[in-house]
């Protein structure tokens, strides 16, 4: 029995992080199904000439072009590649007009575009609009066939306009089933992250006191007891192996203003979050702040992909769970990862407590985890 912090919430975390916020400001992306309504409040303010009257069935129309064509029992993959569950109903009945059914990935100015095109399609085109908003009307084949085509333009814009990423897009990807926005592979593969050890699934049981209760309880039992009493809550205390991986050369062709220097730096930022970000559900009960002993980069040229997970097959056992990982770890990477390693394998090792026993293959060890992003940023540009 194992413990397991789900990867999606890692990646949320991470581009939620103090770190991220600091290091990219406001140039990170929405991850939200209210696109429509987005779009709907640029054009409250009538400047562009879309009244207001129209703005629900516009809603209705763009939560449209996210419809599936057809509702399977399985979960369906989100936007950076992880099973979700679709939401229920159809676009014009999720929560109303303003919600397409799948979560998308988009920077914020894509909004303001879409409202752009949209009120340049009304202008340049309004029978063409009408249609695309479900304004019914008599049309022949040829007439409709031409107004769709029409259609066709603004949507292939709108995807022109998505291909505008932030720096969170091009690392964990999207998925959508829209045209209006493109498909982008991730260049950041993120894991599971595991327990390297058994451990036990508890169950939190709390009460509630009331501090007035004694003045105000009516019988001696009454002013005894709890004023709530709840369960339900499950954690576990644990040591996680967290892996992922970065292609830095596919984050540059996602943002191709990325200089060297950039992508590197972009690098250590993922590095600094994914060591510090932590899960933010029950903080106030738990104040799971802690910290990586032993974080190990790895740098090459040649893709690919090393995870060390198959260390932790067997559970380690010992006094002290962080020793004993550290020990697995540096076993497995010493043995068996050498007959697998790139020759042109860059690494750098952060170990420190109990997890200090150095890896025999580590080229540089470093101190702290400034150092380490410090000297990944060297190690990213010097690689090439």
């Amino acid at each position: 029995t194992r413990g397991r912090i789900r990867s999606q919430c890692l990646k949320r975390n991470i581009r939620h992080s103090a770190q991220f916020k600091e290091a990219f400001g406001d140039a990170r992306a929405d991850r939200t199904q209210y696109l429509p309504q987005m779009v709907a409040d640029e054009l409250k303010g009538g400047n562009l000439g879309v009244p207001a009257n129209e703005l629900e069935s516009l809603m209705v129309a763009i939560a449209g072009k996210f419809k599936k064509e057809e509702r399977r029992s399985e979960p369906e993959a989100s936007e950076d590649g992880e099973e979700e569950e679709k939401s229920a109903g159809s676009p014009s009945t999720v929560d109303g007009a303003g919600k397409t059914p799948q979560l998308v990935f988009f920077p914020p100015p894509f909004a303001r575009r879409i409202g752009d095109l949209t009120a340049d399609l009304r202008k340049r085109n309004s029978a063409a609009y009408d249609l695309f908003i479900g304004r019914k009307a008599k049309l022949s084949d040829k007439e409709k066939k031409a107004l769709n085509a029409e259609i066709d333009e603004f949507v292939k814009q709108a995807a022109e306009a998505s291909k505008t990423l932030t720096v969170d897009i091009g690392l964990f990807g999207r998925m959508t089933t829209s045209d209006l926005v493109v498909n982008v592979e991730a260049a950041c593969q993120v894991a599971h992250a595991i327990s390297t050890h058994e451990t036990l699934i508890e169950n939190d049981y709390f009460t509630v006191m009331d501090d007035r209760r004694h003045i105000y309880a009516s019988t001696q039992t009454e002013r005894a007891g709890a004023a709530f009493i709840g369960s339900g809550t499950f954690f576990n205390a644990a040591v996680y192996y967290k892996y992922l991986n970065l292609d830095v050369a596919a984050l540059m062709k996602h943002l191709p203003s990325l200089t060297k220097e950039d992508a590197a730096h972009v690098a250590g930022v993922l590095v600094n979050a994914a060591a510090l970000a932590t899960p933010t559900g029950k903080q106030n009960s738990f104040a799971s702040h802690s910290v990586p002993e032993l974080i190990l980069v790895e740098v090459t040229q040649a893709r690919r992909p090393l995870s060390y997970a198959n260390a932790f097959l067997q559970p380690v056992e010992g006094q002290n769970l962080m020793t004993e990982s550290a020990k697995a770890l540096n076993w497995y990477v010493d043995s068996v990862a050498a007959a697998f390693a790139p020759k042109d394998m860059g690494r750098l090792l952060l170990a420190v407590g109990a997890a200090s026993a150095p890896l025999q293959s580590a080229h540089t060890s470093v101190q702290t985890l400034d150092e380490l992003v410090e000297s990944l940023g060297t190690l990213i540009k010097k690689e090439g």
